[in-house]
């Protein structure tokens, strides 16, 4: 399991957002605070992560988020490794198949079925997200609380 703690800023029903920093590569970094090498310049901007609320937090309370590494590792790869995927494959082939048939322009064949793949594959994981977007399985769980709102540590576990 991944761990990470941020603070709930949030509470919809049994879910809850919670404000976490976005961290970059840079973490040993004297420099970390102000580069903005690893985020696009954006510095130490909060995310807010939707998180199944099993311990009941209230907003202002510092919790701990877990998420398994093996769906982690899946989304990640459906994120970034799909679509290029996707726009390489496609476009090989597609140019392939354009020169074996004697196509003149079989560059821009396999150029335009690479682009047409990889929105295809971005239309693909929206509605594959909107279909998982509630299964528990897939999503983040607060499961402690660290310290209350008025300060205090927490004994929830």
């Amino acid at each position: 399991m991944l761990r990470e703690e941020g603070v709930v800023v949030a509470v919809e029903g049994e879910y809850a957002i919670v404000a976490n920093q976005r961290r970059g590569g840079c973490g040993g970094c004297h420099a970390e605070a102000s580069c903005g090498a690893m985020s696009g310049g954006l510095g130490r901007q909060s995310i807010g992560i939707r998180a199944r609320n099993l311990v009941h937090a209230d907003v202002g309370e510092r919790v701990v988020l877990e998420i398994a590494e093996g769906e982690l590792a899946k989304a990640s790869f459906l994120v970034y490794g799909m679509p290029v995927l996707a726009l390489v494959l496609v476009g090989v082939v597609a140019r392939s198949l354009a020169q074996s048939l004697g196509v003149a322009d079989s560059e821009s064949v396999g150029a335009l079925a690479g682009l047409l793949a990889l929105v295809g594959c971005f239309y693909g994981l929206y509605r594959y997200n909107k279909h998982i977007e509630n299964d528990d399985r897939h999503q983040p769980v607060i499961s402690r609380i660290l310290t209350s709102a008025s300060g205090h540590a927490g004994v929830c576990s």
